[in-house]
């Protein structure tokens, strides 16, 4: 069951969280804070986050007055990129470690796998646990070099790829697969994601010549746009450009145009049907919803694009399911990668907002959609869970 909470119980949970309780459960955030509330000013040297620690604290005052203070609070993504591959694999498993759906409690994915290679080595286990995570974050983006630097290239390296493996089997079979179809002949890799946002990465290759200068050699070293073998960028590029779009999306269904909401329904109610195509926001509806067809993903760029002359193009109901989807009210959100920010009274509404894209991501066939552009030929690849959209709508610590 999703919880909700009141603007001052998100102000309490958010100085909490910069004091360094952020990985804990929402109740025991708010119980650390009304147990440590009236000490709050001498904690400040202590906070992980002094400087946001003080500002909420300031807020709080504040609102215990009944005055504004325009104070954001963050929530975190947890564990983004792990996030996105779940959704896009079906991966039931990663998406618990990674709070995609509920567990009960707020997981944390590098703890959960760093605790099972523990649990395997017992005793014996000298591993640290921040290097550990370093490895699996990396592992992820495809790097091989720093989970051997880590672990070696014996058993411990084995025991983590096993168990990352485990808890991630989905989200790890997408990172192999990048690793596959990367082309040893590419000189750009490129791939257009559903709200038309246009990627385009230059291959680069690591050249080095000898130079010679006041007569001693030198060995300079420099990176030209020239095809590699092996490469190992694809997957980290794939998730960051997801990730991108995600905060993109976050910030057209959050702070949407309320005018522009009314005139859409008012048009929907009045059976609009103009099918316009000449005009540069009539070929940007086209183009979003071709990437819909193929993706399966509807981006709520194109709420900013319909009206009376192109409405015809769309089905109704895909309008009015959209706009179903969008918080009653909109509100400014601040976001740093996978960190939002927004007023304290709007933190249930950012929660099911991303919660929401998450599922979309979970019921689309994105992956498909990217990787069918990759390798310049139709892919359909079928999820692990394909019931994951339901249990993502109601978890709660995907932001937290």
């Amino acid at each position: 069951m999703f919880q909700q909470f009141t603007g001052k119980e998100y102000l309490k949970i958010d100085i909490a969280g910069s004091f360094g309780y952020d990985k804990q459960d929402w109740d025991d955030r708010i119980g650390w804070f009304d147990q440590n509330e009236h000490q709050l000013h001498a904690l400040v040297p202590q906070a992980e986050e002094p400087a946001l620690f003080y500002a909420g604290v300031l807020a709080w005052e504040k609102a215990k007055e009944g005055k504004a203070s325009g104070y954001p609070i963050s929530l975190d993504a947890t564990c983004s990129g792990i996030q996105i591959l779940a959704c896009l694999a079906g991966d039931r498993r990663a998406a618990e470690i990674t709070n995609v759906v509920d567990t009960g409690h707020r997981r944390d994915a590098y703890v959960s796998i760093y605790q099972d290679m523990v649990n395997e080595l017992g005793e014996t286990a000298k591993i640290d646990r921040k290097q550990t995570k370093l490895a699996i974050m990396t592992h992820f983006y495809n790097s091989a070099a720093i989970p051997k630097q880590i672990f070696g290239e014996g058993q411990l390296l084995g025991l983590f790829h096993d168990k990352v493996n485990e808890n991630a089997p989905g989200a790890n079979e997408i990172t192999n697969t990048m690793l596959a179809i990367w082309d040893p002949t590419a000189l750009v890799n490129e791939w257009v994601l559903p709200d038309n946002f246009h990627v385009h990465i230059k291959v680069m290759g690591s050249v080095t010549e000898a130079v010679q200068f006041l007569n001693e050699p030198f060995d300079i070293t420099y990176n030209v746009n020239m095809p590699i073998k092996g490469g190992r960028s694809l997957g980290a590029n794939m998730v960051h450009s997801i990730d991108g779009m995600v905060v993109r999306e976050m910030q057209r269904r959050c702070h949407y145009d309320p005018a522009k909401i009314e005139q859409l329904t008012k048009l929907l109610n009045a059976g609009a049907a103009g099918r316009n195509t000449h005009r540069p926001q009539d070929k940007l509806v086209m183009a979003l919803l071709d990437h819909y067809r193929a993706s399966g993903f509807l981006s709520a760029r194109i709420l900013e694009l319909l009206d009376l002359e192109n409405l015809g193009h769309i089905p109704h109901a895909l309008v009015r399911n959209l706009i179903a989807s969008l918080p009653e009210k909109p509100f400014e959100v601040i976001s740093v990668h996978d960190c939002f920010r927004c007023l304290p009274n709007y933190g249930n509404d950012l929660r099911r907002q991303y919660n929401n894209l998450l599922a979309e991501i979970a019921e689309s066939n994105l992956l498909g959609f990217i990787v069918s552009q990759m390798v310049g030929k139709p892919i359909q690849i079928n999820k692990l869970d394909p019931h994951l959209a339901h249990d993502i709508r109601n978890t709660n610590y995907a932001l937290s």
